[in-house]
């Protein structure tokens, strides 16, 4: 058999490479990668290369999916076996039925035994980290019956958490139990990915960011219920209900397709935390090493001080590993040699056994001495001890219900709740990471539901929670792990940990685990307050630290405190400074609505300095609008309009809300007071409001009800027309009432507001121009019933001459000569986009709408009297748009490309009018209110 370092020459070989891309070691322990830029690099591994050799590293689905690739056995002997899969004859046929029947289970034996390397190195790193992080579960003075002869006796007692912590454990091995919770939150983890997960090569691991958590809650339980049995019942039940809330959450978030919801969460938050936690797993890794419990008291500092010569070894190991990392960065500071790190904790423990024989040493002597874990368990190092000892099984039955108690349950909601919340910040991190970094297509609502699995089933045992390991699954997938059978071994390993594993720690040196902690947490705490400077401004990196310093002093469930109130006033000094309420104001002198189809007296009056477009005044706010910034908002408003001069203040003030997020109470009580106060103080005859929204402001305030002025109705207070009469007056007299009122309309859209307050400028000056039988027919938009085709071509030609002003009316009927009428139905295409522009045509009633393929419902309604088609039938392009008919009986005259080229040749004067048409439609959609004020809606049509 060849080695898996040395393929056989006569298997076919895949390329490996090796690159520096998998970080250091602490992103291996914690698998989160909060910098994405370490995901969106390059590998420069192929993907199915290996660490171990040039072997075959399909996947079981992928592999077995290729009946071309034959598969080749891993033997010295295979120049002997052929295979012609076009070779008919009865004895090959008859070779190839009988092959399947055990091809498939072979071939994943195969496929997993060429993935020893990658199993074994993963389950390592599981045995390695299992050992700091399972002895830091419990308190360190809650101390093991093992560890109570090791501590001095003249160790005073440390207070914390307001009450003297100082007792025994209530069962042997504190350690054992703590190495085997992890291990045992693993493999259920390793299990439910293994069958739940669309990954083939993901590595699940106990969450081991959530350990100063379970302290915190040992404290609770212990201050409630003493160090007795009924309190380690109380402990593993929390932990159980807090793994199985995290599992239902995940499952609902995924089973309802609600996993963005979890990227709302502050990012300066999440920052702070694990700049807390990166101090909390420091300090516990020097408590690890000292066996003491730390304080900032005389006492906590000088039983550090007796224990010093432990903690230099770790200081020295530390140091060391920081050395060989920074004088091994690359040019661009990334690490050259990526698993540096994890062979190097691989080897502080044979290296400190050789330290010790040096020294002249014996391991006896050490031990007494404090460089060793006392032995975790009485336990052999075989599985069928393990299996005959009752202690292996006390996670499963630790949990009591008659000796739970729910005092201490209730007290401890808001450390469950800090729980909760952080353990749900990093599968989403750890997916889209995981899936760009091996190029694979995935599901995140797949797996949320995955680790639901996961998660509820090892709280039914009391378990801790578990996740998929981002970098542990990188490193399994780089050492060439793939495939359900592959993952499952990893499972199959690690139970074998479960049981051996507390005996094999036995034999590891404090400093071992001390060392990682401590790494661990130094690089944790640089990434949040270090890496983050520079990333965030001033105010959140001050709610970085302070989060920071609150969990290191007060714990988690004041750092959760510190962060909501963190949150809180970020979002609210942002609010206010950034953005301002007001995004810019204008005149709209230079703005156009779509009402294009005025006489040309109506322009006249529009266009004079005055009483034209001028006496309107836009102002567009933006953000969200509430009681911190409302008040800039009110003076900023009243301040623009102070700058006019006295007799050219505007009359008509639209106030656009279409970028405006959200307004509370406050801000629209407020907006109603300055709508009075603008036409009190300054003389503002109409106010007009654009939530821009179909719903509505975006508030529960009822605005609309409040700033609308009814069209069929006139106030109390106004007398020259009496209510009742109201309803009879024509559309111009509506109009001219309503610009001698104070009031104020609301209006879908910024082109709506605008149509309403040139109607309102003309009809102050000439009302009865609003109410010629041409504009009304625009005014009822497609709905308009002609009674005869005398009245219809008279229509027509009334278009015509509205969108031609300055030319001679003769001409422009003797253009309307050239067209023919055509009457489609609802439903019908005009054209689609793409399609030859074969001809330009007028709407002379009925309704159309043109939208723009592939996008998302960009679309324009198309007004009576309007021309389309003439932009693409002049310039020789293909039509920019898909045209429906969306009323029956519409009525168009088309102008075909034929007549149109005959009539450049023949009556230049008369093609003329479709090039004025064309210059009229672009000068007006270039000066139209959305391209000047918000964005683009109008089409070309």
């Amino acid at each position: 058999m060849s080695s898996p370092c040395r393929p056989n020459a006569h298997i076919r070989a895949a390329p490996h490479h090796i690159a520096p891309t998998l970080g250091t070691f602490r992103d291996s322990i914690l698998a989160t990668p909060t910098n994405p830029e370490v995901v969106r690099h390059s590998s420069q591994y192929d993907q199915t290369g290996s660490l171990y050799g040039a072997v075959d590293t399909r996947g079981d689905e992928e592999a077995t999916n290729a009946p071309s690739m034959p598969h080749l056995p891993l033997t010295h002997h295979n120049e002997h076996i052929s295979f012609d899969a076009t070779n008919s004859n009865a004895s090959n046929t008859q070779t190839h039925h009988r092959k399947p029947l055990l091809h498939k289970q072979l071939h994943a034996v195969q496929s997993t035994a060429t993935q020893i390397p990658a199993i074994a190195l993963i389950t390592l790193f599981h045995l390695m980290v299992s050992i700091p992080f399972g002895v830091s579960y419990f308190p360190v003075r809650w101390k093991s019956a093992t560890s109570i002869q090791s501590v001095d006796t003249d160790d005073e007692t440390t207070t914390d958490h307001d009450f003297n912590l100082d007792g025994s454990f209530p069962i042997p091995g504190k350690e054992a139990l703590g190495i085997r919770m992890f291990l045992f939150s693993t493999i259920i983890g390793q299990l439910a990915m293994t069958f739940a997960s669309n990954f083939n090569n993901c590595i699940a691991l106990q969450m081991v960011e959530n350990v100063p958590f379970t302290i915190s809650l040992s404290y609770i339980v212990i201050e409630e219920q003493g160090y007795g049995k009924e309190a380690l019942s109380t402990l593993f039940f929390l932990f159980g209900l807090a793994s199985m809330i995290v599992g239902v959450v995940f499952y609902l978030l995924g089973r309802y397709e609600m996993g963005r919801i979890l990227y709302f969460f502050p990012a300066h938050v999440l920052v702070g935390c694990i700049g807390g936690i990166g101090v909390f797993i420091a300090k516990t890794g020097l408590e690890v090493t000292a066996n003491r419990s730390f304080s900032l008291d005389v006492s906590g500092i000088s039983s550090f001080v007796d224990r010093f010569h432990l903690l230099l070894v770790v200081f020295g190991f530390e140091v060391g590993l920081r050395l060989l990392n920074y004088f091994t960065r690359d040019s661009s500071g990334k690490a050259k040699y990526p698993l540096l790190s994890p062979v190097y904790f691989c080897l502080i423990t044979p290296v400190f056994y050789l330290g010790i024989w040096l020294a002249g040493k014996s391991t006896e002597s050490a031990l007494e001495e404090g460089y060793f874990f006392p032995p975790l368990t009485d336990e052999g190092t075989s599985i069928m001890s393990g299996l005959m000892n009752d202690s292996v099984w006390d996670i499963f039955h630790m949990v009591n219900l008659s000796s739970v108690s729910f005092t201490a349950v209730f007290q401890s909601i808001p450390t469950l709740l800090a729980l909760v919340l952080f353990s749900l910040i990093h599968v989403p991190i750890n997916i889209p990471a995981f899936a760009v970094s091996t190029d694979v297509d995935v599901d995140m609502n797949i797996e949320l539901m995955a680790h639901g699995w996961s998660n509820s089933i090892v709280g039914v045992f009391g378990g801790l929670q578990n996740y998929m390991a981002y970098t542990q699954s990188i490193i399994y997938y780089k050492s060439g792990g793939k495939g359900k059978t592959s993952s499952l071994a990893v499972a199959i390993v690690t139970t074998i940990l479960f049981f051996i594993g507390p005996a094999i720690a036995s034999y590891m040196p404090r400093c071992m685990a001390g060392t990682l902690l401590l790494h661990c947490g130094v690089d944790l705490f640089l990434e949040g307050v270090r890496d983050s400077y520079g990333h965030y401004d001033y105010l959140e990196y001050i709610g970085i630290w302070t989060i920071t310093i609150v969990m290191t002093l007060s714990g988690m469930e004041a750092a959760l405190l510190a962060g909501v109130i963190s949150a809180l006033l970020t979002y609210a000094i942002q609010s206010v400074t950034y953005p301002k309420p007001i995004r810019g104001s204008m005149t709209a002198a230079t703005l156009r609505s779509s009402a294009w189809n005025r006489c040309p007296e109506a322009f006249e009056i529009l266009d004079s300095k005055e009483n034209g477009r001028v006496k309107i005044f836009v102002i567009q706010l933006q953000g969200h609008l509430f009681f911190g910034n409302i008040s800039i908002f009110s003076d900023g408003v009243k301040k623009r309009i102070q700058t006019f001069p006295r007799d050219e203040r505007p009359i008509i003030v639209i106030i656009d809300f279409t970028l405006v997020l959200g307004i509370d109470s406050s801000a629209a009580q407020a907006i109603i007071k300055l709508r009075d106060y603008l036409s009190k103080h300054f003389g503002i005859a109409i106010s007009i409001f654009v939530p821009g929204n179909e719903l509505g402001f975006p508030c529960e305030y009822p605005m609309h009800e409040a700033l609308v002025c009814q069209n069929d109705q006139l106030p109390e207070t106004f007398n020259p027309i009496k209510k009742e009469s109201f309803a009879n007056l024509t559309y111009g007299e509506k109009m001219a009432a309503k610009i001698g009122l104070n009031g104020s309309h609301v209006c879908g859209d910024l082109d709506q507001a605008l149509v309403y307050a040139e109607d309102a400028l003309v009809a102050l000056v000439s009302p009865t121009l609003l109410d010629d039988n041409i504009r009304r027919s625009f005014l009822e938009r497609g709905k308009k019933h002609i009674s005869s085709f005398d009245e219809e071509y008279q229509y027509a030609l009334g278009y015509l001459v509205r969108m031609c002003p300055s030319e001679d009316p003769q001409l422009v009927e003797k253009f309307m000569s050239y067209l023919t009428r055509e009457v489609y139905q609802d439903g019908d295409i005009l054209w689609r986009q793409g399609s030859e522009s074969d001809s330009a045509k007028l709407l002379v009633s009925g309704e159309l709408i043109s939208r723009l393929e592939n996008e998302a419902g960009t679309s324009e309604t198309i007004s009576l009297g309007s021309v389309i088609g003439e932009s693409g039938l002049v310039n020789e392009a293909n039509r920019n748009s898909t045209v429906y008919v969306l009323e029956d009986n519409t009525v168009l005259y088309s102008l075909s490309k034929e007549v149109w080229i005959s009539l450049k040749e023949k009556e230049p004067k008369c093609a003329n009018l479709l090039y004025g048409i064309v210059i009229r439609y672009l000068t007006l959609r270039v000066q139209h209110v959305s391209n000047r004020i918000f964005e683009t809606r109008c089409l070309p049509i």
